[in-house]
């Protein structure tokens, strides 16, 4: 495959699916995480993290309160902040763990995946599902031609993205808001 043929073929796969996201979902989700006084932290493992690393960096630059589990300077969760948890199925081992505990401290889960009905999902008060195949590539996934989950965690990266200009046009803010609230020693 050229390198052009591979361009296209994830520019259709992200075309295809990405305008698909429920808006009440999307909705829901910026709701949560601009709850004042709480905190977030977000939670996968491999290129889903590396996702939401991405989402707390730009996050944290319009004043919500972000971080992911396992970074140097995660606080504690308190009852009734959130715990955002990325698996494509839903089923993978320490995001899972990390949301019964969140659960049991009363913590929200909110999951982005593609998976209703998986582990997870069971746990979340709610869900952004996204379409997609997981890695197991179940019947009525998405058939998707990139590798394993490649396509969901495309997805949840840009849906940070997206999340990002929801909040900003709730909050007013312009680029320039942003600017001013991004790092300065680079």
């Amino acid at each position: 495959m050229a390198g052009r043929d591979s361009t296209a073929l994830v520019l259709k796969e992200l075309g295809e699916t990405l305008p698909s996201i429920d808006d009440a979902q999307l909705d829901c989700l910026v709701d949560e995480l601009m709850m004042p006084g709480q905190r977030v932290l977000v939670m996968g493992v491999g290129r889903m993290l590396i996702s939401l690393k991405a989402w707390a960096k730009r996050l944290k630059h319009l004043g919500i309160d972000i971080n992911y589990v396992g970074d140097e300077t995660e606080m504690p969760v308190r009852e009734h902040d959130l715990v955002l948890i990325g698996s494509s199925s839903g089923e993978s081992k320490l995001p899972a763990e990390i949301g019964r505990i969140a659960c049991e401290k009363g913590t929200d889960v909110f999951y982005i995946g593609c998976t209703p009905g998986s582990t997870i999902d069971s746990l979340a008060s709610n869900r952004l599902l996204l379409r997609g195949r997981t890695k197991f590539a179940g019947p009525g996934e998405y058939a998707s031609k990139q590798p394993m989950s490649i396509l969901v965690e495309q997805e949840l990266f840009l849906l940070g993205d997206i999340v990002a200009l929801e909040v900003m046009g709730r909050m007013g803010w312009t680029e320039k808001d942003v600017k001013n609230r991004h790092a300065n020693l680079e």
